[in-house]
């Protein structure tokens, strides 16, 4: 239990430490190119991450069953902050390039900040950078996870690929 105490603790200590001195910044159009990265998926298919909102989502969100899966992020973006971000795309488009072909699968970056995209914070209860994991029938949510370990295991890429791929495997298995 201590240990548990020990570990929130020290990660709220490091993400307040991230909001406060580790700003690394960049501009949105820079964190954006950088999101588009494309990631090699073995074979000779590459998969394209975009930014997108809220608009965009819902219109993507049709009547089936599927995993939805985000991250969020804010307009001031530290280097951890896009460490998570491109870990969290590598581990999606590495570990689901068949689900994300298909549709079974879906993978958004969003930016909370920007107006269109701000109910996530209510919806999801985000208070800090988040990958969320979601699934969908028939247009609903049924339930969602926010991976929040993804802030210990940001130091471990490994740790943190399995960790992103064993959670969203979770969820293809419920289907």
């Amino acid at each position: 239990m201590k240990c548990k105490v020990f570990i929130y603790v020290m990660t709220l200590f490091f993400l307040l430490a991230g909001f406060s001195i580790l700003n690394a910044g960049g501009t949105d159009e820079e964190v954006s190119a950088e999101a588009q990265k494309t990631v090699q998926s073995g074979g000779d298919s590459t998969m394209t991450v975009d930014k997108v909102d809220s608009a965009a989502v819902t219109e993507q969100i049709s009547p089936s069953d599927k995993i939805i899966a985000y991250y969020f992020h804010g307009d001031r973006r530290c280097a951890t902050c896009k460490k998570l971000e491109a870990y969290s795309t590598e581990a999606v488009q590495t570990g689901f390039d068949g689900q994300l072909k298909s549709g079974a699968i879906e993978w958004h970056v969003v930016n909370i900040d920007e107006e269109p995209n701000k109910h996530f914070i209510d919806d999801y209860k985000l208070y800090t950078k988040s990958v969320i994991v979601s699934h969908v029938v028939d247009g609903k949510e049924t339930e969602w996870k926010n991976l929040e370990k993804i802030w210990e295991l940001v130091g471990n890429k490994d740790e943190f690929m399995k960790y992103v791929q064993t959670e969203i495997t979770g969820y293809l298995e419920k289907k």
